[in-house]
């Protein structure tokens, strides 16, 4: 992977974590984990991880998937790219499939 798509994915990942944080409410807490770009730059996949009170975290995929032209559309405005690329939300799991790793290797070793 090139050194400008790398700083491409980490300027929209910092641009679109500071617009879920201050413009939007999604129901739930939303940490925007990577982005990944195409080659050409022309679409974007957002892995974002979500805490929320329920343990579903599909209402605020569906938030943020309802909201991805206002998204888009800041994005383009903050920027400063020729061609800011087309963006989509995917959950990220990362984090609990870390943690019930976690759970299930001290559950092994406390059974010894």
């Amino acid at each position: 992977m090139s050194r400008r798509i790398e700083r491409v994915e980490t300027n929209i990942q910092r641009i679109v974590g500071k617009i879920i944080d201050e413009e939007l409410q999604p129901p739930g807490l939303v940490s925007v984990m990577a982005v990944s770009c195409d080659n050409r730059l022309t679409a974007a996949q957002i892995a974002v991880s979500v805490l929320s009170s329920n343990s579903d975290p599909q209402p605020t995929i569906d938030y943020l998937k309802q909201r991805t032209a206002f998204v888009q559309r800041t994005l383009s405005a903050r920027a400063n790219m020729r061609r800011t690329p087309k963006i989509t939300f995917v959950l990220d799991t990362s984090l609990e499939d870390g943690q019930s790793m976690i759970d299930y290797i001290s559950s092994v070793t406390s059974n010894r």
